[in-house]
């Protein structure tokens, strides 16, 4: 919202985590598994895949409209998902993208110290040893904080 967004969309699978989301900010936030539940197909101006699997890919190109932008950051699998046939007939964009520029650190920053994120107060903190645990929890579905942090 803070750069003019007018509707923010956020597909999470985990119940815990879409609890989590949804108020954490004026976000609509919905299960990608549930048909219907999301928004319409080929409605959205910008895609963010950050998680990077063929279903999330496929979802992406579900989702951009014509003339579109999807952008691709997340690294789960190397191929499948994309309607390369829809994309091009609808001239979406694609972009893959990977690492941050200082430039980008220091606006997050800013944003972040201004509070035009949120309050961000959905994250979880534990101590360096439970990471294993903490990294056993989310992979079971038991975590309704979207980042853990772990500190020494």
């Amino acid at each position: 919202e803070s750069r003019g967004a007018g509707e923010i969309w956020i597909a999470e699978t985990n119940s815990e985590r879409r609890s989590t989301v949804s108020g954490a900010g004026n976000f609509r936030v919905f299960d990608p598994a549930e048909p219907g539940s999301g928004p319409k197909g080929g409605a959205i101006d910008l895609v963010v895949d950050a998680v990077g699997i063929e279903a999330t890919r496929a979802s992406a190109s579900a989702a951009a409209k014509p003339g579109g932008v999807i952008v691709h950051i997340g690294l789960g699998q190397a191929t499948g998902g994309l309607d390369i046939r829809r994309m091009t007939l609808q001239e979406i964009t694609f972009i893959g993208t990977y690492t941050y520029t200082p430039t980008d650190f220091h606006d997050t920053a800013h944003a972040i110290f201004d509070g035009r994120l949120g309050a961000l107060d959905w994250a979880e903190e534990r101590p360096l040893e439970d990471g294993p645990g903490a990294f056993a929890e989310i992979h079971a579905g038991r975590v309704g904080a979207p980042k853990t942090i772990l500190r020494p």
